[in-house]
């Protein structure tokens, strides 16, 4: 018997049993859906986050003093002379407000030797302006969101502008005023880290510590000679401060990232197993189901020619026809879940301190990644389904094949 002749009889087969095969294949596509679109959404995240990190650089580590922990001048000093290390950029940073009117954007500024970006950031430029004098306490250099805000209604900060932000004090009513002059704009960058540099704000060293009073640095930034050396930096580093001071690398960061991230996808992966698999228990029900509707039909093929093999043949062809058309439609329902995941994803905010205000209007800048949907992911979410039917319906179709003409032809 033509194979082309089997699957047209196993099409028609299924088309008479509109509902059940619907259901059938609906839960395929339920299983299906949920590998593609939890496997894409973590793989795309974990790309996003990757790429993230590495502006940073793999050289970079970052110290941030606990409570009990006060840097100063000769902390830097003591940690320049460790071997291994390149450059020691300590930085103030203090987190603050811009308001548009009814919206309000939540800024963090951070007073650091201005010639020194560009080391910590890879790529990141100017786009029109300059750099602040060093001396210059009341200058600063702003992000592309603060120049130029998403919401076309809201009034950006130009160079050559007064910059007004605002700083709630712990436990005071009201809030203070600061005023800076804007020197410079940086072209749209993105997230580095843990920072958006977007809604950054860089003033001098000594504008930060004078303004706001801050007698001691927030942190450091460390960059090692080489990658090689960045864990042996960091016991150094770790060794000297004790453990008052939290100490992060891109590395580090990006190894735990990856780690949860497999392991979400692993777990997600294998929730849209199981319902596959839930799915082949169904596949295997409604085929027993079949046969013993069709049993008499099964006899009249058999006393008309049919052989055993291809009473086998028909039924592993429903099956597979079923898997086909699961793992299709799963695909395109998994994709499009992906997109929607990666969506709602986006509106996490990864950058360091409190988000907007929940009254804000709707310009908080996301973390967006697009899903990353590999030709083997393709792969597997077409033929998985299609295996887990043929395997469903093995054991029912060779019970078909097997049975006796004489009494499937008296089966009532």
């Amino acid at each position: 018997m033509r194979s082309q002749d089997i699957f047209t009889l196993a099409f028609k087969a299924l088309r008479s049993r509109r509902l059940r095969t619907g259901l059938t294949i609906l839960g395929i596509v339920i299983g299906t859906a949920l590998i593609v679109a939890l496997i894409a959404s973590t793989s795309g995240l974990t790309v996003n986050i990757t790429a993230q990190m590495s502006k940073m650089g793999a050289t970079t580590l970052t110290i941030m003093p606990g409570a009990r922990l006060k840097i100063s001048d000769n902390d830097v000093a003591a940690i320049s002379s460790i071997a291994g290390v390149k450059e020691v950029i300590p930085y103030y940073s203090q987190r603050l407000t811009i308001d548009y009117g009814t919206s309000t954007l939540s800024v963090t500024l951070y007073g650091l030797d201005q010639t020194k970006i560009a080391s910590l950031y890879k790529g990141l430029e100017l786009n029109s302006g300059t750099l602040a004098d060093m001396y210059d306490p009341t200058s600063v250099v702003v992000g592309s969101a603060i120049n130029d805000p998403p919401e076309e209604e809201l009034q950006g900060v130009g160079v050559g502008e007064l910059l007004l932000l605002k700083a709630t004090t712990a436990g005071k009513s009201g809030s203070s005023t600061y005023s800076f002059l804007v020197k410079g704009v940086l072209k749209a960058y993105g997230s580095a880290g843990f920072t958006n540099i977007d809604e950054a704000i860089f003033a001098t060293p000594m504008g930060a510590s004078l303004i706001f009073k801050l007698s001691s640095y927030s942190g450091l930034y460390v960059i090692a000679s080489s990658a090689n050396g960045v864990t042996a930096l960091t016991t150094s580093v770790q060794e000297y401060f004790g453990s008052d001071a939290r100490i992060m690398s891109a590395t580090s960061m990006l190894e735990t990232v990856q780690s949860v991230t497999n392991q979400l996808t692993y777990f997600m992966g294998g929730i849209g197993a199981v319902s596959l698999f839930v799915a082949g228990v169904g596949i295997t029900n409604t085929m027993f189901v079949s046969i013993m509707e069709r049993t008499r039909e099964i006899g009249v093929m058999k006393a008309i020619g049919y052989r055993a093999g291809d009473i086998l043949k028909l039924f592993l062809a429903e099956a597979s026809l079923t898997g086909v058309a699961g793992g299709f439609l799963g695909t395109i329902a998994g994709t499009l879940l992906s997109y929607l995941l990666s969506g709602s994803l986006s509106g996490m905010s990864i950058g360091m301190g409190p988000p907007r205000n929940p009254g804000a209007s709707s310009t908080t800048t996301s973390t967006g990644f697009t899903p990353v949907i590999s030709t083997q992911l393709m792969a597997f979410s077409l033929l998985f389904p299609i295996g887990i039917s043929v395997l469903a319906g093995l054991y029912p179709a060779w019970r078909a094949s097997r049975l006796n003409i004489v009494t499937a032809l008296k089966y009532e």
